[in-house]
């Protein structure tokens, strides 16, 4: 490829990886340009979907849908007539290039950040007979094909990580040949009706488990239980993946962190919640975006800080907060609207805002994407509890629970129950949930809250006055607030839970 391609008012200089228009230097993510040079580089060819995914994304499985949101985006910059489609095959660049400077050695696509990269190795088959070797291969794909829809990781293709069969080589040499960090092992055994499967989610690099589960299950539908046990696998993976990345970044004291760096310190930092680690995450944030302005991963947590700074009480204008984090959840859709998280941000921020019915809508639109995305169960059996939607509530929330038990979002979703029997006026329940939401979260100071209005609902008024001075702390926690955090469509049921409150001491 020559180093500088010349079309209408554009110049591509693919040896310094910049476009120009009109002289002026064009914002364009990293996938997108090497989308751009594959078909500048051939203009007037037709470039296959094939030789596209190869060339942008090699060695990764890649839903079509990605190439078509940065087809999309090329479209919106360059002009719709100069990338035509040739239905069922691929492209065509069609305006005319000039060719400036020889050809340069070729220039690699850059290969994929190892941190966030996982393969799924083929299942072993462990047992008797070899012909059951199809049940964990698929399994291992169905693990795949599930993983390929989190936003959040690079998944090998399949064609690369199943060259890896027994006997498997040590993972920190699996991991430098796939170019990756992480694996995905496991194990079936058949013995009669019964099937074990066991799973692991290994650091290549250190050669540590992060992660293991064992399944036994009943043969009555081989492909239930297929469906069934990738599932769990993919719900706990994504989880445990996110928490090693955070925690290892948090302790790199690398001066110049790059984008991933960066987004994975700004995680470390939101889950700590407190004002300071707040605003630090903020800042990493901005910093990545720098990098990379229209990343929907970065402009998600971004509109979540805005909406944690509500939450706390810590916002000097709660509905001007409100309001920019559904600019950013916008943005971050509209960048790229098969981003399951960039949905249930969306969602969350729209429930901020009272828009309750378009929230639910777009946390279950995230679940259409990514039927495996446990977080987005969990916050829609949240607004389902405060929409009097109980028994649904606590269908979602289970299925939240039981697919990703080591999950951050945990105590927010055993907090939903007793929203749930809270509505109900169960306050016993209530009261049960509330005190294990505060178990596994007693820094979160609103579930102190929640714990005082279920005391004195069952009038225990003394325990309630006391949890709610833990929750207090000099906290100024207005009714706005409180609304905003609690969404309950029945007024009857909001100034209930105000009621309660009130009598377990709350000025606010």
């Amino acid at each position: 490829m020559a180093h500088e391609l010349t079309f209408a008012h554009f110049v591509l200089r693919t040896h310094e990886r910049q476009l120009l228009s009109n002289g002026t230097p064009v914002t364009l993510g990293a996938r997108a340009f090497d989308v751009l040079c594959a078909l500048v580089d051939r203009a007037g060819e037709l470039v296959s979907k094939t030789q596209l995914f190869d060339q942008v994304w090699p060695g990764l499985i890649v839903e079509e849908n990605n190439l078509q949101v940065h087809i999309s985006t090329l479209r919106k910059l360059l002009g719709a007539d100069l990338i035509a489609t040739i239905p069922g095959r691929g492209y065509r660049f069609t305006a005319s290039v000039t060719r400036q400077g020889g050809p340069l050695a070729a220039v690699p696509v850059p290969a994929v950040t190892a941190a966030r990269s996982i393969a799924v190795l083929p299942f072993v088959n462990l047992s008797d007979d070899p012909e059951q070797e199809y049940f964990s291969d698929g399994l291992a794909e169905d693990v795949i094909t599930k993983l390929t829809r989190s936003s959040w990781l690079f998944v090998i293709a399949r064609n690369s990580s199943f060259t890896f069969r027994q006997p498997v080589p040590p993972a920190a040499e699996v991991c430098r040949t796939l170019g990756t960090r992480y694996l995905v092992t496991g194990t079936v055994r058949r013995s009669g009706n019964v099937v074990r499967i066991t799973a692991d989610l290994v650091d290549g690099v250190h050669n540590e488990t992060l992660w293991s589960q064992r399944f036994d299950r009943p043969i009555a539908d081989l492909f239930e239980v297929q469906n069934e046990i990738s599932t769990s696998i993919v719900s706990a993976v994504e989880p445990v993946y996110l928490r090693r990345e955070e925690l290892r970044t948090s302790q790199s004291e690398t001066p110049d962190m790059q984008f991933w760096e960066l987004l994975m310190r700004a995680r470390w930092h939101f889950w700590r919640t407190t004002r300071e680690n707040i605003e630090a995450s903020r800042v990493c944030l901005v910093k990545a975006l720098e990098a990379k302005p229209d990343d929907p991963s970065c402009l998600s947590l971004l509109a979540f800080t805005h909406m944690s700074r509500v939450w706390a009480g810590w916002a000097p204008d709660a509905r001007q907060e409100i309001l920019e984090a559904n600019r950013l959840a916008l943005r971050a859709v509209s960048q790229d609207d098969t981003d399951s998280h960039a949905h249930f941000t969306l969602g969350t921020a729209l429930s901020c805002a009272g828009n309750l019915p378009q929230a639910i809508a777009e946390l279950e639109h995230a679940l259409f994407l990514y039927p495996e995305f446990s977080s987005a169960a969990g916050e829609l059996g949240r607004l389902l509890a405060f929409s009097g939607r109980t028994d649904e509530a606590v269908e979602y929330v289970l299925q939240a629970i039981d697919a990703s038990p080591h999950d951050q979002h945990l105590s927010l979703w055993v907090r939903t129950r007793a929203i749930a029997c809270f509505v109900d006026e169960d306050y016993a329940g209530a009261l049960k949930y509330a005190f294990q939401a505060t178990a596994k979260r007693p820094d979160w100071f609103f579930n102190y809250y929640l714990l005082a209005a279920c005391q004195a609902a069952t009038g225990a008024l003394e325990d309630a006055r006391k949890s709610l001075q833990q929750g207090q702390n000099d906290r100024t926690y207005t009714l706005q607030v409180l609304r905003i955090g609690h969404p309950f469509v029945d007024e009857g049921v909001f100034n209930r839970f105000v009621d309660n409150l009130r009598q377990a001491g709350w000025t606010g």
